[in-house]
Order: C-alpha cells, then structure tokens, then sequence
C-alpha cells in the first residue's frame, strides 16, 4: 500500500494522541496521569489536540495515512511556543511542571520546533519518519523559518541517526531525570538542522 501524507484532520485526534504517546516514552503519561477523571492521558491529549488550541493543534500535525488508517505523524509549530505557559501552570501539580524546568527551556530560538515524531511499530523502518521531517521543514520554510529543531532523548539509539541523516546537529544536553514513567537516564538532546530551498 503506498503511504499518503496530508494535514491532520479532527477525526483523527485519537490516533494522534497515541502516536505522541508513543513518541513521548513517558512524558505524556508523566504528566497526565491522574489529573482528569475518568480519562486516559491519551484521551486527555486527543480531547485537548480536537479543542484546537494552538499550537497544540490536530492542525499543527502532519499524518501519514495507509489505507485510510493513520500510521504517522509529525505536530510542530513555532519554537517561542515550546515553554511553560500560565494555562500549564493552572493544569499541571507544580511538582510535574518543575520536573521538565529545563526541558521547557531549552529551545532554538526563531527556529521551527517539530515536538512529535511517531510511526507505527508496525510500519517503521519505511522512511515514514524521514519523510515527514522532509514535509515538515516544507512547513517550516512556508511560516517563514530556516531552522528546524526538535528535543530527543539522549538515548534513543532508533531516532537519533534519523535525525543525523535528515541534518540535524547537536546544540546542547538538556537535563531530565528518569522516573517510574520516564525510562530514560540520560537526559535529552537539543538538535537543529539549518533549512534552505
């Protein structure tokens, strides 16, 4: 089947939800877990992606569409919007927000912030990921940005070349610490790649 790529749409809110679940590695279930009753963390991300409330948008998502069926995604955005809102502060215990001080701090300045990359397990290691990022520095270089920059853990053996292939450069170690959710014990990666015509 060939893969398709266009916008994302209302409808397909849950299947982005999951797939930035899966791209988060325990971010989003850090952060949601237990704050709205009755729903998932999952189900809180896709009701709050269907709101439309930029830039954390079902409209700020590129997809990746097999069959109908959704099996990639890229969400990005301007990277001033990349940082702890007074909207997160009234959402988020304290104690959670503090946790990612200075992963929410660290950003590219004047630079495209692509926050989610997610393909299916099932449909991985067909490119889809490269391609998305291709059509998200199309996106970027349309609003008007030459740069593209992204957070990735810093032990993410799977992303990370891609991200390398695709010409993205490291620009410093952010700090994360690891914990129930979050695996992960490195902290991350702030990453930019330069874009042209």
């Amino acid at each position: 089947m060939e893969i398709k790529y266009r916008p994302g749409k209302k409808q397909d809110c849950a299947k982005l939800a999951e797939l930035i679940d899966i791209a988060s590695d325990g971010v989003v279930e850090y952060l949601f877990y237990d704050l709205v009753p009755g729903m998932t963390p999952v189900q809180v991300v896709a009701y709050n992606l269907a709101n439309d409330n930029y830039p954390h948008s079902y409209k700020s998502a590129i997809v990746a569409v097999e069959d109908a069926d959704v099996v990639g995604m890229a969400l990005s955005y301007p990277s001033s919007y990349h940082k702890i809102t007074d909207e997160m502060r009234g959402f988020f215990p304290a104690e959670r927000l503090a946790h990612f001080r200075d992963f929410y701090s660290a950003r590219v300045d004047n630079s495209w912030f692509l926050d989610a990359l997610g393909v299916m397990a099932s449909h991985r290691r067909r490119r889809i990921g490269e391609k998305l990022i291709s059509l998200t520095k199309e996106k970027a270089l349309e609003n008007g940005y030459n740069a593209l920059s992204l957070i990735v853990f810093a032990d993410n053996e799977a992303a990370i070349p891609v991200y390398e292939r695709t010409g993205f450069d490291v620009v410093q170690r952010v700090e994360l610490r690891g914990n129930e959710f979050i695996r992960h014990l490195d902290g991350c990666l702030l990453m930019k790649c330069e874009i042209t015509r």
